[in-house]
């Protein structure tokens, strides 16, 4: 029974070890640089708008996703009114932040581009929202 215990454990850590292998390794930028140093460029670019924007403490910024996006036009996926984006694929990134009770997501382009496109509050914060008077009660 040990005998058949091991064999089992060693062909599944042969399997998963040759799973992970298969992995290929990141592409690199269209700009000839490393896809690494791009993301972390945009991530650095999102924390030193969100810091101008908020003003908050960057060691209070903390990040929660940041994945991989091809965007579908030149406004990353967040035109504003009256804004005119140029339909053209633009590789860049979703970096989600996250500051006390609220998330801001910013869209990138590999250059470093921000544009904050949302916030919200952090679900299940104990916060209430903002409650805005009506004129006249």
């Amino acid at each position: 029974m040990k005998l058949l215990t091991g064999t089992l454990i060693l062909g599944v850590t042969v399997a998963l070890a040759a799973c992970a292998r298969s992995v290929p390794p990141p592409p690199s930028s269209a700009e000839g640089g490393d896809v690494s140093k791009s993301r972390q460029h945009a991530f650095n670019e999102a924390v030193d708008a969100l810091h101008d924007q908020i003003h908050s403490p960057k060691a209070d910024i903390a990040g929660v996703t940041q994945d991989d996006v091809t965007w579908n036009d030149s406004c990353l996926g967040c035109g504003r009114t009256g804004e005119k984006c140029t339909n053209v694929l633009t590789p860049g990134y979703r970096i989600v932040l996250r500051v006390r009770d609220a998330t801001y997501e910013y869209h990138s382009d590999r250059g470093g581009k921000v544009r904050l496109c949302s916030q919200a509050p952090v679900p299940g914060s104990l916060t209430a929202p903002a409650v805005v008077p009506t004129p006249g009660f």
